[in-house]
């Protein structure tokens, strides 16, 4: 499996932290781009979880293929309008890809537990690694996503003030430094 920095790995459990990987409410998390490496230690009750780090274009284990509709994808917000987000997807959830693909979310979808209208910009900001859904080849310039489910959305996101922030509710992150809460659509859980 392919992490990026933010994203939920597995509950602590018998788990022993790695390189790469913090503990926060009990939960491990990854804090590098790479792949898992889940390995036995010589304590038979623990085992060692951690992600190797992805380093130079030439070492990262990418591949030539392109997504595909059911696929979930890891992207980069370029761009939040009031309408759509454009999302430079760089991942598939099992392997980097070789090229960058153009995705867009669409204000329909984007599903939140508030009862208020959506505002794209408070459910997403320029910079914020997202996981989403394919749920469309959609046009010749770009594929169309879905951040609907509860696992889906914001995975990965720094502060106004600059630093990582992590989940606090379905809605909201909160900075790791100075305890601010922020809106985003926030991507928990599992698939």
């Amino acid at each position: 499996m392919f992490a990026v920095p933010g994203m939920e790995l597995c509950e602590q459990g018998n788990f022993s932290i790695g390189l790469g990987c913090y503990l926060s409410q009990q939960k491990i998390y990854a804090s590098l781009w790479g792949r898992v490496s889940v390995q036995a230690t010589g304590d038979t009750n623990s085992v060692l979880i951690q992600v190797q780090p992805v380093t130079t274009h030439k070492q990262r284990n990418t591949c030539n293929r392109v997504p595909e509709v059911g696929n979930l994808v890891i992207g980069k917000v370029f761009k939040v309008t009031w309408r759509a987000v454009i999302v430079e997807i760089f991942a598939t959830e099992e392997q980097l890809l070789e090229y960058t693909f153009r995705g867009v979310i669409r204000l329909p979808d984007v599903t939140t537990t508030s009862s208020d209208k959506i505002d794209l910009h408070n459910c997403f900001r320029t910079g914020d690694i997202i996981r989403a859904q394919v749920i469309s080849l959609g046009d010749p310039q770009a594929y169309y996503l879905s951040t609907s489910r509860s696992c889906d959305g914001v995975i990965y996101a720094t502060s106004s003030a600059g630093y990582p922030m992590e989940p606090f509710n379905e809605n909201q992150m909160i900075c790791t430094k100075t305890q601010t809460k922020e809106y985003r659509k926030v991507g928990f859980g599992s698939k």
